[in-house]
């Protein structure tokens, strides 16, 4: 799992960035640790272990991979194509999607809770105990999608399609749905 430190600066309570003593935000070399983690990403290597929060990552097209134990919390993506990732046990929370694609994932154990996520397409991917509680989508797509066991409570669903899906233990309670499409998927075997 990626280091649990906290950043050195006086009242942040965010994890380091690498081994460093600061985390993104406080860290002197912004640029030096965004270009690092753009290479890492763009690399066929796996990522495990990696710690990056607060950055703005635009125009990128990720490999085949997977990303490990990681935690990549309160970023900013746009434009970034995540398809055929494998996500295992990842942080994405309070993070902002625009126009992303995750097409054919492999998500488990992973947390997308409180993000918005703007025009972003995840049909065709297994999402399986995941966990997007409190998120905001507008124009998203989740269908042909096995959401087995994935949460996405007390979330705020526009135009957003779960069309063809397993919804089968997934958890919809206390959303705010409008303009959400769950034609062909198990919606009965959801809890809503």
């Amino acid at each position: 799992m990626f280091n649990f430190k906290t950043c050195s600066h006086a009242g942040c309570h965010t994890y380091v960035c690498e081994d460093g003593p600061y985390c993104f935000r406080h860290s002197s070399d912004q640029e030096r640790l965004k270009q690092n983690w753009i290479e890492l990403l763009l690399s066929d290597r796996d990522m495990v272990d990696f710690s990056l929060t607060g950055c703005e990552l635009e125009h990128l097209v990720l490999p085949k991979k997977s990303i490990v134990a990681s935690n990549m919390a309160w970023c900013t993506f746009r434009n970034i194509d995540f398809s055929h990732v494998t996500l295992l046990n990842t942080f994405f929370d309070f993070c902002l999607f625009e126009n992303c694609k995750f097409n054919n994932i492999l998500c488990r154990y992973s947390v997308f809770s409180g993000s918005k996520m703007i025009d972003c397409d995840f049909s065709g991917s297994v999402i399986i105990h995941t966990n997007f509680c409190g998120i905001d989508t507008y124009r998203c797509n989740f269908s042909d999608c096995d959401l087995y066991f994935s949460t996405f409570n007390s979330s705020f669903l526009r135009d957003t399609d779960f069309e063809d899906c397993n919804l089968k233990k997934a958890d919809f309670v206390f959303t705010d749905q409008r303009r959400v499409s769950f034609r062909y998927s198990n919606y009965e075997e959801a809890r809503h």
